[in-house]
């Protein structure tokens, strides 16, 4: 039985002092992009494109009115960019949003994001811990590639399934094995012992990285639009945030996502 106060599970519903603190911690996001000459945006909750982003099992399905293919917005990077370059047809480069996704069958999660055309790495994970900082939180922060498991299932009878689970007794070459005792800048100094195919990437891990970072070469991502570095902010078992480099319409771009819930649970108690 359904009772008329039932929510469905994975919905979200914020009251009290929760809800301040929620409106709080979007305000300081706001203020800490628009000091770095953000704009913001908020997109349509309907999209044609979520499936570059997300596997169709993720999203929520519904038709238009002439019978194409419509998702809840389930990710909101592609559509901020394309909507920028194509509709808006804006020069601005730096752009945030506060706004939920949606995944199926019915979670919603709220998001505290933004995204920078031909932008910076370095510089987009610091305006990230900005916002830490000013909610007066420090997370751990994880750095991988794209590419390294991508490269590895190529070179090697590894599968992608292999490295997200783990499957270490398939692990027969000796660069795989060092690679996951890689957990830090340092133990990048010296690239000689990997296959060359994989020096640019670890190379590109080693300058991105700050000496307290973790370095996870093996760690795949689910997003399928990330290029390159991506990265995310960890507790626990909670992700906090996540972003990286990305590439749509032929622009390199940078971007971010908080999940806000997350966020809370540490705050809020």
């Amino acid at each position: 039985m359904i009772f008329a106060h039932d929510i469905p599970s994975g919905s979200k519903i914020y009251f009290g002092k929760k809800a301040k603190i929620k409106r709080e911690i979007e305000h300081i996001a706001s203020e800490v992009f628009e000091n770095e000459e953000f704009e913001e945006i908020v997109t349509p909750f309907f999209s044609y494109h979520q499936l570059e982003a997300l596997e169709e099992k993720e999203l929520i399905k519904i038709s238009d009115n002439q019978n194409r293919l419509l998702a809840l917005r389930g990710d909101s990077s592609i559509d901020v960019i394309r909507l920028v370059i194509k509709r808006l047809k804006s020069e601005a480069k730096k752009w945030f949003y506060i706004q939920p996704v949606f995944r199926a069958p019915s979670t919603e999660v709220y998001q505290i994001g933004a995204e920078w055309l031909e932008g910076d790495l370095k510089k987009i994970i610091e305006i990230n811990k900005q916002i830490f900082e000013r909610v007066n939180k420090n997370y751990a922060l994880q750095l991988s590639h794209i590419q390294i498991p991508k490269i590895i299932t190529e070179l090697s009878d590894v599968s992608l399934d292999d490295l997200e689970k783990m499957r270490i007794y398939k692990f027969k070459d000796e660069y795989l094995l060092k690679l996951l005792k890689v957990t830090s800048r340092d133990d990048l100094k010296d690239l000689s012992i990997y296959p060359k195919e994989l020096r640019t990437p670890l190379e590109n891990l080693r300058e991105i990285a700050n000496e307290n970072d973790i370095i996870a070469p093996l760690f795949v991502a689910k997003l399928r639009y990330y290029t390159g570095v991506f990265y995310r902010f960890i507790e626990k078992n909670d992700l906090i945030a996540m972003g990286g480099e990305y590439i749509v319409d032929n622009i390199k771009s940078v971007g971010f996502s908080i999940y806000t819930d997350n966020l809370l649970k540490g705050i809020d108690g």
